[in-house]
């Protein structure tokens, strides 16, 4: 197939992807009215200010349920500030100071930033006889290796010779065994849920909003190795969603969250994201070989993108089908799109001239000129 014919069938499918299977741009983008639950359950959210927090806690109360938050009061949230006037607010500290948690009860809760074993020892040691069930917000980062593409929740997860050293470069371990703390406590009443790359209004790593950033920039935009290559990522709020109809459902297990639902190739992303907005662009397609020759790195400057081949292949084609059989739904891209660049350009200006993640200008403007010259 010749390249400007497989460039517009890219194009073309990208488009209908975010657009959300042809629909209209204005009709995918209408927000539908949430349906109350048929019961209002009492949940408790363990963190809930920085980013997929407060989509959690605006979609719990917009089925009916009261909401309690448990943190140190330090973080302010980033969207939906409005909402935390409406929740009980428990101040503490995983480290040391429980109390708030001591002799109360709730239907379920919702543990959203454990990273040590210890801190959910602790918590489930004061709750594990006053609620009903227990969701373990964990990560993809569990597995043991990521070579094999189309991983599931079966596979191996990471170990750790140290289980009670606390220590950042061991998160995948250390989730691995906060997640079996929650299974042995809570048995039958426990949720692990292990969500890929979050996206979306309020994304605090720019990972994903990196990408619309720039495009609405436009000119020429570096786009990394395979057009072909498999992405994945998930909405803060599509996760949100998912993890309240599990506890809802009582549904116990361990679930992947990660989508689209289908397969999404990194041209797949790029296109659907150039089709939200106006600007003239063009995409120069370098292959990953030259990227790390001219130390062009991955999923921190050639975000959302991991190379192809080798420990890494299947970083974006996780196993999704039993989250969806479970329920796990997925808004089109251009809904995440347009309301991430609608959150960021709402953003003080200091933070937006310092993204924590993303290819610098000058650096990619360098990247393609050299590209061009070794053509």
């Amino acid at each position: 197939m010749k390249s400007s014919r497989r460039e517009f069938m890219i194009k073309s499918a990208a488009a209908a992807a975010a657009l959300g299977l042809g629909m209209s741009y204005g009709n995918t983008l209408k927000t539908k009215k949430t349906k109350k639950a048929k019961k209002s359950l009492k949940i408790l959210i363990l963190g809930g200010t920085a980013f997929t927090g407060p989509h959690l806690i605006k979609y719990a109360m917009d089925r009916g349920h009261s909401i309690s938050v448990f943190n140190r009061g330090k973080t302010k949230a980033t969207v939906h500030k409005e909402l935390f006037n409406k929740v009980e607010k428990l101040v503490g500290d995983r480290n040391d100071n429980l109390e708030a948690l001591k002799g109360r009860q709730w239907d379920a809760v919702i543990d959203n930033y454990a990273v040590y074993p210890r801190w959910v020892r602790q918590t489930a040691d004061i709750l594990k006889d006053n609620v009903d069930t227990y969701l373990f917000n964990s990560t993809l980062s569990v597995h043991a290796a990521f070579s094999k593409r189309g991983l599931n929740e079966d596979d191996p997860v990471a170990t750790t010779d140290t289980p009670d050293k606390e220590d950042g470069s061991l998160y995948g371990p250390l989730k691995a065994l906060c997640e079996d703390v929650t299974r042995n406590v809570f048995k039958e009443r426990a949720i692990i849920v292990r969500p890929h790359l979050i996206v979306g209004p309020g994304d605090t790593t720019d990972r994903f909003t990196y990408w619309p950033v720039r495009i609405q920039k436009g000119g020429e935009i570096l786009a990394p190795g395979n057009i072909n290559r498999p992405v994945q990522y998930i909405d803060a709020r599509d996760l949100s969603q998912f993890m309240i109809h599990l506890i809802e459902n009582k549904t116990s297990g361990t679930f992947s969250g990660v989508g689209p639902l289908s397969g999404l190739s990194m041209a797949e992303l790029l296109y659907g994201m150039r089709a939200v907005v106006s600007n003239d662009i063009s995409f120069t397609w370098v292959d990953q070989e030259f990227l790390t020759k001219n130390e062009v790195r991955p999923w921190n400057e050639m975000t959302t993108w991991m190379p192809e081949g080798g420990e890494w292949d299947g970083f974006g084609s996780f196993d999704n089908s039993k989250s969806v059989k479970a329920g796990l739904t997925y808004r089109p891209l251009a809904e995440t799109v347009k309301d991430t660049l609608d959150w960021w350009e709402g953003l003080p200006e200091e933070r937006r001239n310092k993204p924590k993640a993303g290819l610098d200008y000058k650096k990619e403007q360098k990247a393609l000129k050299a590209w061009k010259l070794n053509q």
